[in-house]
């Protein structure tokens, strides 16, 4: 087993992967729950409170994302100098380049895809927060259309 291995790769991958599956299904229910107050002009003052106020926590939490992203990156470059200067001076079999790096992702394998599972996280809130602002913008054209309609 290489030291870059953990015991259980799997369990942490897949917690993670679960807890980001809740996630997503929590902004779904959020933004339909949005939607449904759209449509009643009576709840628009609480809507926009909420709107924005999720749009806030949506962003601290990407930015809480992109610097798990940063360390993940900076922990495989280290890592893949690592296995690189491995393969290059202290390994047995004289390896051309392909076959190194063939190698050496194979050892990194865990933590790039820890950095997938991260990053398509991090792009499903990035849109998340693109139909919050559409949502914004959704909310003034709804007061307007309910002010035309008034007068």
């Amino acid at each position: 087993m290489s030291h870059l291995e953990n015991p259980n790769p799997n369990s942490s991958d897949n917690a993670l992967l679960k807890r980001f599956e809740q996630e997503r299904k929590d902004w779904v229910a959020k933004i339909q729950e949005f939607s449904d107050q759209l449509k009643h002009i009576s709840y628009l003052g609480d809507l926009m409170t909420d709107v924005y106020s999720q749009r806030q926590i949506a962003l601290e939490y990407s930015h809480t994302l992109m610097e798990h992203l940063i360390k993940l990156n900076k922990v495989i470059r280290e890592k893949k100098h690592e296995r690189y200067l491995h393969y290059t001076f202290n390994f047995d079999v004289r390896l051309d380049r392909e076959a190194r790096e063939s190698h050496i992702n194979n050892d990194l394998s865990q933590f790039l895809e820890k950095k997938d599972i991260v990053q398509n996280h991090f792009d499903y809130l990035r849109e998340t927060i693109k139909t919050i602002d559409n949502l914004v913008f959704a909310i003034k054209h709804r007061i307007a259309l309910e002010e035309y309609r008034r007068n």
